[in-house]
């Protein structure tokens, strides 16, 4: 397996103003994908050029994390929406963080939708708009999305318009056994030695084993970890060792 590359992403400059979810300059050179909140869920102009440049100095790859309009809940209450409001929404935010990409000479590499709009997603009208979106503002660029359960629909669409799609697995998260994810409004410690077993697991397996006992099929080279979570680092610590002893390459997936 030496010479694969598997991908670290994280959600980055989650703040506002004064107020941060994560130490971002400390996080950055530790992960090779950073997605950066484009200022609905979090993020302003300030922090979205300041994170940008913290990714070039670490040569990482950079991607935007749009939301839906939802600064007091984070991006995770899920808000009716029409196709028009969010291929606007997505225009909207991915336009912006364009703009700072172009004045740093840089290119973005993917689009991940945050939250709960990927929740909406799996309404067909919906997912239609938001690729329309992504193929206006971003063409060219993968989308980032959470598996297995409630992809495909969105998926099989964003493939057969030609979009790749990079599917990521979430193991410093709980799955319930029918494969979602367990979202928690306030994130707890996770242990590093699980979140080692589960990315080693994914790895060599393309199986992810729920607390249960339940073995899911997690077929990706690719693992998001969340950057509000309070012993992160450890966690990031964690997967980069079992990466390195599977024998791969830390690499962002969006760039090969």
């Amino acid at each position: 397996m030496s010479g694969r590359i598997f991908d670290i992403n994280l959600d980055m400059g989650e703040g506002y103003g004064n107020w941060r979810t994560c130490d971002d300059a400390a996080v950055m050179p530790l992960i090779s994908t950073a997605n950066i909140a484009c200022g609905y869920h979090a993020g302003d102009p300030s922090i979205m050029r300041t994170t940008i440049e913290l990714a070039r100095q670490s040569s990482v790859s950079i991607g935007a994390h749009p939301g839906l309009p939802d600064l007091l809940g984070f991006g995770r209450r899920v808000i009716d929406v029409t196709p028009n409001d969010l291929y606007a929404y997505i225009v909207y935010q991915v336009g912006a963080l364009q703009g700072f990409m172009t004045a740093a000479g840089l290119s973005l590499t993917h689009v991940k939708p945050h939250g709960a709009m990927f929740y909406v997603l799996r309404d067909p009208v919906l997912a239609d708009a938001a690729l329309d979106a992504v193929a206006a503002v971003a063409p060219g660029t993968s989308i980032y999305l959470a598996g297995p359960v409630g992809r495909e629909l969105f998926a099989t669409r964003a493939m057969a318009r030609g979009i790749r799609i990079c599917p990521e697995a979430y193991p410093d998260l709980e799955y319930t056994d029918d494969g979602s994810v367990i979202v928690q409004r306030h994130k707890k410690p996770v242990e590093p030695d699980l979140v080692y077993a589960r990315v080693k697991e994914i790895i060599t397996k393309k199986t992810l084993t729920t607390r249960s006992g339940k073995v899911l099929p997690m077929d990706v080279n690719n693992v998001c970890l969340h950057s509000d979570g309070p012993n992160v680092l450890e966690v990031i610590d964690a997967a980069r060792r079992a990466i390195a002893d599977c024998e791969l390459t830390l690499g962002s997936i969006a760039q090969h």
